[in-house]
Protein backbone atom coordinates (compact mmCIF):
# COMPACT_ATOMS: atom_id res chain seq x y z
CA UNK A 1 0.00 0.00 0.00
CA UNK A 2 1.01 3.51 -1.04
CA UNK A 3 0.27 6.48 1.52
CA UNK A 4 0.34 9.57 -0.40
CA UNK A 5 -0.58 12.68 2.03
CA UNK A 6 -2.32 15.97 0.90
CA UNK A 7 -2.12 17.86 3.37
CA UNK A 8 -2.80 21.47 2.52
CA UNK A 9 -6.00 21.13 0.19
CA UNK A 10 -7.02 24.43 -0.86
CA UNK A 11 -10.89 25.47 -2.04
CA UNK A 12 -9.82 25.03 -5.90
CA UNK A 13 -8.20 21.70 -5.11
CA UNK A 14 -11.55 20.54 -3.39
CA UNK A 15 -13.31 21.95 -6.09
CA UNK A 16 -11.15 20.26 -8.85
CA UNK A 17 -12.20 17.20 -7.12
CA UNK A 18 -15.84 17.67 -6.78
CA UNK A 19 -16.10 18.27 -10.72
CA UNK A 20 -14.15 15.31 -11.12
CA UNK A 21 -16.51 12.49 -9.24
CA UNK A 22 -19.41 14.40 -10.64
CA UNK A 23 -18.15 13.21 -14.11
CA UNK A 24 -19.25 9.60 -13.55
CA UNK A 25 -22.75 9.78 -14.81
CA UNK A 26 -23.48 8.45 -18.34
CA UNK A 27 -22.49 11.91 -19.86
CA UNK A 28 -21.94 9.94 -23.41
CA UNK A 29 -25.23 8.62 -23.09
CA UNK A 30 -28.28 11.32 -24.85
CA UNK A 31 -31.52 11.35 -21.96
CA UNK A 32 -33.79 13.58 -23.64
CA UNK A 33 -36.91 11.78 -22.79
CA UNK A 34 -35.41 12.01 -18.51
CA UNK A 35 -35.15 8.54 -17.97
CA UNK A 36 -31.64 8.56 -17.28
CA UNK A 37 -32.31 8.16 -13.13
CA UNK A 38 -33.63 4.40 -14.01
CA UNK A 39 -30.90 3.87 -16.76
CA UNK A 40 -28.00 4.58 -14.55
CA UNK A 41 -29.76 2.90 -11.05
CA UNK A 42 -29.72 -0.19 -13.02
CA UNK A 43 -26.32 0.39 -14.72
CA UNK A 44 -24.90 1.08 -11.45
CA UNK A 45 -26.24 -1.86 -9.68
CA UNK A 46 -24.84 -4.59 -12.80
CA UNK A 47 -21.85 -2.97 -13.48
CA UNK A 48 -20.25 -0.90 -10.11
CA UNK A 49 -17.45 1.64 -10.92
CA UNK A 50 -18.42 1.76 -15.04
CA UNK A 51 -19.04 4.72 -16.77
CA UNK A 52 -19.34 4.74 -20.31
CA UNK A 53 -16.91 7.68 -20.91
CA UNK A 54 -14.40 4.62 -19.36
CA UNK A 55 -11.57 3.02 -22.04
CA UNK A 56 -8.97 0.45 -21.02
CA UNK A 57 -8.72 -1.66 -17.69
CA UNK A 58 -4.90 -0.40 -17.62
CA UNK A 59 -5.78 2.86 -16.75
CA UNK A 60 -6.79 1.23 -13.61
CA UNK A 61 -3.24 0.99 -13.24
CA UNK A 62 -1.52 3.98 -15.37
CA UNK A 63 -3.64 6.49 -12.58
CA UNK A 64 -2.51 5.40 -9.40
CA UNK A 65 1.26 5.04 -11.08
CA UNK A 66 1.23 8.22 -12.00
CA UNK A 67 0.29 9.54 -8.18
CA UNK A 68 2.93 7.15 -6.80
CA UNK A 69 5.44 8.55 -8.91
CA UNK A 70 4.29 11.96 -8.17
CA UNK A 71 4.90 11.73 -4.28
CA UNK A 72 8.44 10.39 -4.29
CA UNK A 73 9.79 14.04 -4.45
CA UNK A 74 6.76 16.01 -4.16
CA UNK A 75 4.26 16.62 -1.02
CA UNK A 76 0.83 18.28 -0.52
CA UNK A 77 -1.25 19.87 -3.15
CA UNK A 78 2.29 19.87 -6.02
CA UNK A 79 1.26 15.76 -5.66
CA UNK A 80 -1.56 16.24 -7.79
CA UNK A 81 -0.09 18.83 -10.35
CA UNK A 82 2.85 16.61 -10.63
CA UNK A 83 1.03 13.51 -11.08
CA UNK A 84 -0.99 15.68 -14.16
CA UNK A 85 2.13 15.94 -15.41
CA UNK A 86 3.19 12.37 -15.60
CA UNK A 87 -0.12 11.62 -17.41
CA UNK A 88 0.40 13.82 -20.26
CA UNK A 89 3.62 11.75 -20.25
CA UNK A 90 1.70 8.77 -20.27
CA UNK A 91 -0.45 9.60 -23.29
CA UNK A 92 2.56 10.69 -25.90
CA UNK A 93 4.39 6.90 -24.58
CA UNK A 94 0.80 5.27 -25.29
CA UNK A 95 0.93 6.95 -28.47
CA UNK A 96 4.07 5.56 -29.47
CA UNK A 97 3.41 2.09 -28.49
CA UNK A 98 2.54 -1.13 -30.06
CA UNK A 99 -1.06 -1.78 -28.41
CA UNK A 100 -2.76 1.53 -27.80
CA UNK A 101 -6.07 0.90 -29.09
CA UNK A 102 -8.68 2.58 -26.97
CA UNK A 103 -6.60 4.97 -25.56
CA UNK A 104 -7.63 8.13 -24.15
CA UNK A 105 -5.98 11.66 -25.48
CA UNK A 106 -5.15 9.48 -28.93
CA UNK A 107 -5.58 12.41 -31.01
CA UNK A 108 -5.10 15.24 -28.41
CA UNK A 109 -2.20 14.02 -27.12
CA UNK A 110 -0.11 15.99 -23.81
CA UNK A 111 -3.30 18.97 -24.61
CA UNK A 112 -5.67 16.83 -23.98
CA UNK A 113 -8.21 18.90 -21.34
CA UNK A 114 -9.69 15.76 -19.49
CA UNK A 115 -7.02 13.51 -18.17
CA UNK A 116 -7.40 9.73 -17.67
CA UNK A 117 -7.58 10.15 -13.62
CA UNK A 118 -10.69 12.41 -14.11
CA UNK A 119 -12.55 9.48 -16.12
CA UNK A 120 -11.13 6.72 -13.61
CA UNK A 121 -11.18 8.53 -10.29
CA UNK A 122 -14.80 7.70 -9.11
CA UNK A 123 -13.92 4.03 -9.94
CA UNK A 124 -10.60 3.78 -8.47
CA UNK A 125 -12.68 4.64 -5.49
CA UNK A 126 -15.25 2.20 -5.92
CA UNK A 127 -12.91 -0.63 -6.38
CA UNK A 128 -10.47 0.15 -3.23
CA UNK A 129 -7.90 1.61 -4.86
CA UNK A 130 -7.68 4.84 -4.46
CA UNK A 131 -8.86 4.78 -0.62
CA UNK A 132 -8.86 8.25 0.55
CA UNK A 133 -9.07 10.76 -2.32
CA UNK A 134 -8.55 13.67 0.32
CA UNK A 135 -5.17 12.49 1.30
CA UNK A 136 -4.41 10.60 -1.78
CA UNK A 137 -4.14 7.16 -0.09
CA UNK A 138 -3.60 4.53 -2.46
CA UNK A 139 -4.05 0.32 -2.36
CA UNK A 140 -1.63 -0.24 -5.20
CA UNK A 141 0.83 -3.08 -4.89
CA UNK A 142 2.18 -3.81 -8.04
CA UNK A 143 5.43 -1.89 -9.19
CA UNK A 144 4.82 -0.03 -12.82
CA UNK A 145 6.73 -0.99 -15.89
CA UNK A 146 10.73 0.14 -16.30
CA UNK A 147 10.75 3.65 -17.55
CA UNK A 148 7.23 4.42 -16.60
CA UNK A 149 5.63 7.14 -17.85
CA UNK A 150 7.89 7.94 -20.39
CA UNK A 151 7.87 4.24 -22.38
CA UNK A 152 5.06 2.03 -20.93
CA UNK A 153 5.70 -2.03 -21.97
CA UNK A 154 2.76 -3.54 -23.24
CA UNK A 155 1.37 -0.38 -23.63
CA UNK A 156 -2.43 -0.66 -22.98
CA UNK A 157 -2.58 -4.20 -22.36
CA UNK A 158 -2.63 -6.02 -18.83
CA UNK A 159 0.03 -8.39 -17.67
CA UNK A 160 -0.86 -11.50 -15.97
CA UNK A 161 0.05 -10.14 -12.48
CA UNK A 162 -1.73 -7.25 -13.35
CA UNK A 163 -5.01 -8.71 -14.68
CA UNK A 164 -4.90 -10.99 -11.57
CA UNK A 165 -4.86 -7.98 -9.26
CA UNK A 166 -7.36 -6.17 -11.04
CA UNK A 167 -10.04 -9.06 -11.00
CA UNK A 168 -9.16 -9.64 -7.24
CA UNK A 169 -10.22 -6.07 -6.37
CA UNK A 170 -13.63 -5.54 -8.62
CA UNK A 171 -14.85 -9.11 -7.22
CA UNK A 172 -13.84 -8.17 -3.40
CA UNK A 173 -14.98 -4.88 -3.62
CA UNK A 174 -18.71 -5.16 -5.31
CA UNK A 175 -19.24 -9.29 -4.78
CA UNK A 176 -22.37 -9.52 -5.22
CA UNK A 177 -22.66 -7.67 -8.64
CA UNK A 178 -23.17 -8.90 -12.28
CA UNK A 179 -19.38 -7.79 -12.87
CA UNK A 180 -17.64 -9.83 -10.13
CA UNK A 181 -20.14 -12.63 -11.20
CA UNK A 182 -18.78 -12.39 -15.00
CA UNK A 183 -15.39 -12.72 -13.55
CA UNK A 184 -15.73 -15.52 -11.72
CA UNK A 185 -18.50 -17.70 -13.51
CA UNK A 186 -18.29 -16.30 -17.33
CA UNK A 187 -14.22 -15.89 -17.86
CA UNK A 188 -14.88 -18.68 -20.49
CA UNK A 189 -16.86 -16.69 -22.90
CA UNK A 190 -15.12 -13.91 -24.95
CA UNK A 191 -16.97 -10.90 -23.67
CA UNK A 192 -16.25 -9.71 -27.45
CA UNK A 193 -18.99 -12.20 -28.85
CA UNK A 194 -21.85 -10.98 -26.11
CA UNK A 195 -24.20 -8.60 -27.80
CA UNK A 196 -26.05 -7.36 -24.31
CA UNK A 197 -26.08 -7.96 -21.12
CA UNK A 198 -28.75 -10.72 -21.17
CA UNK A 199 -27.32 -12.57 -23.69
CA UNK A 200 -24.02 -13.44 -21.67
CA UNK A 201 -24.43 -17.28 -21.43
CA UNK A 202 -23.57 -17.37 -17.65
CA UNK A 203 -26.58 -15.64 -16.87
CA UNK A 204 -28.69 -18.73 -17.34
CA UNK A 205 -26.93 -20.28 -13.89
CA UNK A 206 -26.02 -16.97 -11.91
CA UNK A 207 -27.97 -16.13 -8.92
CA UNK A 208 -31.59 -15.36 -8.42
CA UNK A 209 -30.77 -11.61 -7.54
CA UNK A 210 -29.14 -11.25 -10.52
CA UNK A 211 -31.07 -12.78 -13.00
CA UNK A 212 -33.76 -10.57 -12.12
CA UNK A 213 -31.81 -7.55 -11.92
CA UNK A 214 -30.50 -8.47 -15.19
CA UNK A 215 -34.37 -9.27 -16.32
CA UNK A 216 -35.41 -6.10 -15.55
CA UNK A 217 -32.63 -3.92 -17.26
CA UNK A 218 -34.10 -6.42 -20.51
CA UNK A 219 -37.76 -5.23 -20.44
CA UNK A 220 -37.05 -1.66 -19.12
CA UNK A 221 -34.40 -1.06 -22.46
CA UNK A 222 -36.95 -3.16 -24.94
CA UNK A 223 -40.16 -1.34 -23.54
CA UNK A 224 -38.62 2.21 -23.16
CA UNK A 225 -36.58 1.95 -26.61
CA UNK A 226 -40.20 2.46 -28.32
CA UNK A 227 -40.66 6.01 -26.81
CA UNK A 228 -36.97 7.18 -27.85
CA UNK A 229 -37.63 5.79 -31.70
CA UNK A 230 -40.83 7.99 -31.55
CA UNK A 231 -39.28 10.62 -30.14
CA UNK A 232 -36.76 10.42 -33.26
CA UNK A 233 -39.44 9.97 -36.02
CA UNK A 234 -40.90 13.42 -34.13
CA UNK A 235 -37.68 14.89 -35.02
CA UNK A 236 -37.11 13.25 -38.55
CA UNK A 237 -40.70 15.03 -38.97
CA UNK A 238 -40.18 17.99 -38.29
CA UNK A 239 -36.68 18.15 -39.77
CA UNK A 240 -38.18 17.59 -43.27
CA UNK A 241 -40.26 20.27 -42.77
CA UNK A 242 -37.79 22.48 -41.83
CA UNK A 243 -34.95 21.52 -44.02
CA UNK A 244 -36.26 20.11 -47.38
CA UNK A 245 -33.58 19.04 -49.34
CA UNK A 246 -31.90 17.85 -46.00
CA UNK A 247 -31.34 13.60 -45.36
CA UNK A 248 -34.64 12.35 -44.90
CA UNK A 249 -34.43 9.80 -41.74
CA UNK A 250 -38.76 9.36 -41.50
CA UNK A 251 -38.63 6.04 -42.87
CA UNK A 252 -35.36 4.70 -41.41
CA UNK A 253 -36.82 5.22 -38.03
CA UNK A 254 -40.78 4.08 -39.37
CA UNK A 255 -38.98 0.97 -40.48
CA UNK A 256 -37.09 1.10 -36.62
CA UNK A 257 -40.33 1.24 -34.87
CA UNK A 258 -42.04 -1.46 -36.67
CA UNK A 259 -38.88 -3.96 -35.63
CA UNK A 260 -39.44 -3.17 -31.95
CA UNK A 261 -43.39 -3.44 -32.22
CA UNK A 262 -42.49 -6.95 -33.55
CA UNK A 263 -40.45 -7.36 -30.90
CA UNK A 264 -42.40 -6.20 -28.74
CA UNK A 265 -45.29 -8.45 -29.57
CA UNK A 266 -42.37 -11.24 -29.13
CA UNK A 267 -42.02 -10.13 -25.57
CA UNK A 268 -45.64 -9.59 -24.79
CA UNK A 269 -45.93 -12.41 -21.95
CA UNK A 270 -42.75 -10.92 -20.59
CA UNK A 271 -43.89 -7.73 -20.16
CA UNK A 272 -47.33 -8.56 -18.66
CA UNK A 273 -46.03 -10.80 -16.28
CA UNK A 274 -42.91 -7.94 -15.35
CA UNK A 275 -43.13 -7.05 -11.68
CA UNK A 276 -43.62 -3.32 -11.73
CA UNK A 277 -42.80 -3.15 -8.09
CA UNK A 278 -39.77 -4.84 -7.93
CA UNK A 279 -38.41 -3.56 -10.93
CA UNK A 280 -38.52 0.32 -9.08
CA UNK A 281 -37.42 -1.88 -6.24
CA UNK A 282 -33.77 -2.72 -7.85
CA UNK A 283 -33.49 0.87 -9.55
CA UNK A 284 -33.90 2.41 -6.04
CA UNK A 285 -30.95 -0.12 -4.60
CA UNK A 286 -28.71 0.59 -7.51
CA UNK A 287 -29.41 4.23 -6.74
CA UNK A 288 -28.36 3.49 -3.38
CA UNK A 289 -31.78 4.55 -1.80
CA UNK A 290 -32.18 7.40 -3.69
CA UNK A 291 -35.72 7.86 -5.02
CA UNK A 292 -36.29 8.57 -8.33
CA UNK A 293 -37.81 12.24 -9.29
CA UNK A 294 -42.17 11.86 -9.47
CA UNK A 295 -41.91 13.13 -13.13
CA UNK A 296 -39.81 10.39 -14.64
CA UNK A 297 -41.20 7.37 -12.44
CA UNK A 298 -44.77 8.78 -13.80
CA UNK A 299 -43.45 8.79 -17.72
CA UNK A 300 -41.66 5.38 -17.72
CA UNK A 301 -45.05 3.63 -15.89
CA UNK A 302 -47.19 5.74 -18.22
CA UNK A 303 -45.21 4.25 -20.87
CA UNK A 304 -45.27 0.72 -19.82
CA UNK A 305 -48.56 0.73 -19.16
CA UNK A 306 -49.56 2.27 -22.68
CA UNK A 307 -47.68 -0.77 -24.70
CA UNK A 308 -48.99 -2.97 -22.26
CA UNK A 309 -53.07 -1.40 -23.14
CA UNK A 310 -51.83 -0.90 -27.33
CA UNK A 311 -50.77 -2.83 -30.53
CA UNK A 312 -47.38 -1.81 -29.99
CA UNK A 313 -47.20 -0.80 -34.14
CA UNK A 314 -49.89 1.19 -34.01
CA UNK A 315 -48.43 3.61 -31.36
CA UNK A 316 -46.36 5.82 -33.71
CA UNK A 317 -49.65 7.01 -35.38
CA UNK A 318 -51.18 7.33 -31.44
CA UNK A 319 -52.26 11.36 -31.14
CA UNK A 320 -52.18 11.02 -27.40
CA UNK A 321 -48.30 8.72 -27.66
CA UNK A 322 -47.30 12.02 -29.50
CA UNK A 323 -48.05 14.52 -27.49
CA UNK A 324 -47.00 12.80 -24.38
CA UNK A 325 -43.83 12.64 -26.30
CA UNK A 326 -42.92 15.79 -27.09
CA UNK A 327 -44.44 17.39 -23.66
CA UNK A 328 -42.15 14.79 -22.04
CA UNK A 329 -38.86 16.23 -23.48
CA UNK A 330 -40.29 20.09 -23.24
CA UNK A 331 -41.06 19.49 -19.12
CA UNK A 332 -37.33 17.44 -19.10
CA UNK A 333 -34.96 19.74 -21.21
CA UNK A 334 -37.18 23.23 -21.24
CA UNK A 335 -35.90 25.25 -24.10
CA UNK A 336 -33.48 23.48 -25.18
CA UNK A 337 -36.55 21.13 -26.12
CA UNK A 338 -35.36 19.68 -29.81
CA UNK A 339 -39.06 19.30 -30.59
CA UNK A 340 -39.92 23.13 -29.67
CA UNK A 341 -36.74 24.60 -30.71
CA UNK A 342 -36.63 25.38 -34.52
CA UNK A 343 -32.37 25.51 -34.31
CA UNK A 344 -31.88 22.60 -32.50
CA UNK A 345 -33.82 20.76 -35.44
CA UNK A 346 -31.68 22.35 -37.76
CA UNK A 347 -28.74 21.46 -35.81
CA UNK A 348 -29.59 17.41 -35.57
CA UNK A 349 -27.16 15.22 -36.63
CA UNK A 350 -29.89 12.06 -37.70
CA UNK A 351 -30.13 10.64 -34.16
CA UNK A 352 -30.76 11.69 -30.43
CA UNK A 353 -30.70 8.62 -28.23
CA UNK A 354 -31.92 6.03 -30.43
CA UNK A 355 -30.10 3.26 -29.32
CA UNK A 356 -31.20 0.27 -27.13
CA UNK A 357 -29.83 0.72 -23.69
CA UNK A 358 -27.09 -1.29 -23.05
CA UNK A 359 -26.18 -0.33 -19.10
CA UNK A 360 -22.49 0.73 -20.04
CA UNK A 361 -22.18 -2.95 -21.71
CA UNK A 362 -19.75 -1.86 -24.48
CA UNK A 363 -17.12 0.00 -21.63
CA UNK A 364 -17.93 -3.44 -19.46
CA UNK A 365 -16.96 -5.46 -22.42
CA UNK A 366 -13.43 -4.32 -23.16
CA UNK A 367 -12.92 -4.52 -19.25
CA UNK A 368 -14.23 -7.78 -19.18
CA UNK A 369 -11.84 -8.88 -21.98
CA UNK A 370 -8.75 -6.88 -21.03
CA UNK A 371 -9.18 -8.39 -17.82
CA UNK A 372 -9.70 -12.24 -19.28
CA UNK A 373 -6.83 -11.15 -22.34
CA UNK A 374 -4.11 -10.17 -19.78
CA UNK A 375 -5.04 -13.56 -17.28
CA UNK A 376 -3.49 -15.59 -20.32
CA UNK A 377 -0.64 -13.60 -20.65
CA UNK A 378 2.15 -15.70 -21.01
CA UNK A 379 4.89 -13.09 -21.06
CA UNK A 380 4.56 -12.31 -17.40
Amino acid sequence: MSTLAWLDTSPEDERRMREIVKMFSDTGTLDDLGIGQARDGLADLLFPGTSTIQARARYFLLVPWAFQKAAIKHTGTAIVGKANDFERETIEALREATHNKGMIGSQAGKNLRTLPSAVYWSALQRFGILLDARTLVWSMPIDPPAGFPRTIEQGLELKQDEAEWLKERIIVSVPTSYLAYLLTDGADTDPNDVVAPWDHPALDIAPEPIRDAVEHARLFSLAIHGASLIYNLLIAEKYDEIVPDGDSRVEDFTNKISGWAVEVNDNRQALAAWDRAAFWATVLQGRGGRPVSPGTKLFIDYWVDTVLEKDAANLVDDTSVRQAISERERLNKGTQARLQNKRQIQNWQGSSGAARLAYRWPNVRTLLADIREGLADASS
